[in-house]
């Protein structure tokens, strides 16, 4: 079992290579929008209606996933100027799915074929590689790769039980999930000094999850500390070259049908998680989902109209995290930021004024 405070000892001395600490609570940004953004609808697929787009490279390359016209979602990538390219899937398949991509143009998710899920890598010039799977098994996910080219994801190992992997830049698998109370973990992003952050979870009794990381070359991972007198959930979906994790963690003990998460920062060299709160007046939820080099943040929020999200972004100032909704689809009422990378730009989904979600870009 893992002990929760030697954990937190342990990762606030010495996950990081810096020492930074951010201190003070969020506050809301004012009136005019501290950023001058535009939000673009990105091409869809032809036929397609639908798209989301997961994760930006520093180049501007976007990838994610759309619907074609047969109505089946592939997995895609946007050029720096929108231009949408099937990336396709293996023989046999008939659904695909981009959620990592680095500097160099490798794309990594997986693709739905007859016999199971395979984890795949795509190559800048479209060449779809299986990666395999633990000895043994067959079904993978890949979530996150690096500009190294290592690469996370999970693999099922029995029924409802999933286990990390990490996938070396040889195509060497290795299982990097054994060591869990929780039974079952998935990581979502991983970082070029190769730290990967995630979650543990038990997936019945509750669906309760810990966010985790995998300090650097590490087989094995350490449980973040949760929000002070917050519930027992949380997952960490994004770090920066700094080691600063971001993700999501529950306010306060509640049921199961109803817990109230807020965006949440672990930064090394702070005494607990700082909880980054979310738009003025809205309900209870946000979530990060991203943070680039300059420590800008992208995630949702509720908004004051009951159901609805907004795409935010939450930047350190002299005052404090401001938090700002970014800009809507014209007649849309809907969106989510889920990438950012080091120059600014945000990728993510929005509800167009005919209802439709598809992918975007904020710029």
């Amino acid at each position: 079992m893992v002990d929760l405070q030697r954990s937190k000892t342990v990762f606030l001395a010495g996950l990081a290579t810096v020492a930074l600490t951010m201190v003070g609570a969020p506050v809301a940004a004012s009136a005019a929008p501290w950023t001058e953004r535009t939000i673009v609808s990105l091409d869809l697929l032809p036929g397609g209606t639908t798209s989301r787009a997961t994760a930006v490279n520093d180049h501007g390359v976007i990838v994610g996933y759309g619907d074609t016209a047969s109505g089946e979602n592939h997995a895609v990538r946007w050029s720096p100027d929108g231009r949408v390219t099937d990336l396709g899937t293996l023989p046999g398949s008939t659904l695909s799915y981009a959620y990592g991509i680095n500097d160099h143009g490798d794309t990594v998710g997986y693709a739905d074929t007859p016999a199971g899920e395979r984890a795949v890598r795509w190559a800048p010039d479209g060449t779809i590689t299986d990666l395999g799977t633990l000895p043994g098994g067959f079904n993978a996910r890949a979530y996150g790769i690096n500009d190294e080219g290592s690469v996370v994801g999970e693999v099922p190992i029995r029924s409802k039980t999933f286990h990390a992997v990490k996938w070396r830049p040889d195509g060497t698998v290795i299982d990097i999930g054994t060591k869990s109370s929780r039974s079952s973990t998935s990581p979502s992003a991983i970082n070029n000094h190769d730290v990967a952050v995630g979650r543990t979870y038990s997936p019945g009794g509750g669906h309760y999850q810990e966010a985790v990381t995998w300090p650097a070359g590490a087989d094995t991972f350490i449980m973040l500390p949760l929000l002070p007198d917050g519930g027992p959930r949380s997952t960490a979906m994004g770090v920066n070259e700094k080691g600063l994790i971001v993700g999501y963690a529950e306010v306060k003990p509640s049921t199961p049908q109803k817990n109230p998460v807020h965006a949440t920062l672990w930064s090394p060299g702070a005494s607990a998680p700082l909880d980054l709160g979310g738009l003025p007046g809205a309900g209870n939820f946000s979530a990060a989902n991203d943070i680039n080099a300059a420590n800008d943040i992208v995630g949702s929020s509720a908004t004051s109209t009951h159901g609805e999200r907004d795409a935010v972004l939450w930047k350190w100032s002299s005052d404090g995290w401001l938090i700002e909704s970014l800009p809507q689809l014209a007649g849309g009422h809907e969106s989510e930021a889920t990438a950012i990378n080091d120059l600014g730009v945000v990728v993510g989904e929005a509800v167009s004024a005919s209802g439709q979600r598809v992918a975007v870009r904020w710029q």
